[in-house]
């Protein structure tokens, strides 16, 4: 059968494997300089969410519809990762990596997440996030327009950035707008509205560390303060002069965090 997800591998399958997952809209090739990076020490699968790609043939072959709902989402994502690995996930690949760290943990040595957090909006008991009014006056922009919902989100990926204009360049040079699929963009946009992992979150049992940008304006660095103490394995380091791409803006950086993070947690 035909794998619903795309992946990309990079560096020696011997070593010790590290599984990418991507964010919402954005296809694998925007971290592939990063995971380029860490393939230096470490075996490097990166994965799209579904129905997002670069790849006109990947998506005219697929006769298979981008599948949001998050139980199906994590086991296609299983599917097509190293059997033993650490995940790291960004933005909403980040929340769905830890939905499975949290859920499927003898398939994963430990979460490491980008820019992301349990809750994108705001909800009881979790404030520092999106409006529920603005992210569904994107949602509207996107299922009106998605080419202009797309403009947006780099606008809002970059917001705060020191080379803001270059780093607005470079993203909208991964859109996927010759590939562009309008169920995996709003299938994406649900989910993101819907899943609130703390509960998991809270509940993982493996080494958890997690990388957020001090000037992001999509995900307050604030807001896993209030998850600070409910789970002893979590950590969490605020890279201050980074938006909502640290592993673009600062890849050196990001890398030095994952690598000691992963040599103190081997056994």
């Amino acid at each position: 059968m035909r794998a619903r997800i795309e992946t990309e591998a990079f560096g020696n399958s011997s070593n010790q494997a590290i599984f990418m997952v991507s964010g919402w809209a954005m296809p694998k090739e925007v971290m592939r300089s990063f995971a380029l990076r860490l393939s230096q020490r470490f075996y490097v699968v990166v994965a799209n969410l579904p129905g997002i790609s670069l790849d006109e043939q990947w998506i005219s072959r697929s006769r298979i519809g981008p599948n949001y709902d998050i139980a199906a989402l994590s086991e296609q994502l299983i599917e097509v990762a190293p059997k033993e690995a650490w995940w790291i996930g960004w933005s909403l690949g980040g929340m769905v990596s830890a939905y499975v760290a949290a859920r499927r943990s003898s398939r994963v040595l430990g979460l490491i997440t980008l820019s992301s957090s349990p809750s994108f909006i705001k909800r009881e008991g979790w404030e520092d996030a999106m409006a529920v009014a603005d992210f569904d006056a994107f949602v509207a922009l996107v299922e009106q327009s998605p080419e202009e919902g797309l403009k947006r989100f780099v606008m809002l990926q970059a917001k705060g950035a020191d080379n803001e204009r270059a780093l607005i360049k470079q993203l909208q040079a991964f859109l996927p707008v010759k590939t562009l699929s309008r169920p995996a963009l709003i299938g994406g946009l649900r989910l993101l509205k819907s899943l609130d992992v703390r509960r998991e979150w809270s509940l993982l049992d493996l080494p958890n560390l997690h990388l957020l940008g001090g000037k992001d304006a999509l995900v307050s660095s604030k807001s896993l303060e209030q998850q600070a103490d409910v789970n002893p394995l979590q950590q969490c380091v605020v890279l201050s002069n980074c938006a909502h791409q640290s592993f673009l803006e600062d890849e050196e950086t990001c890398a030095r965090h994952i690598e000691n993070f992963i040599d103190a947690n081997n056994t």
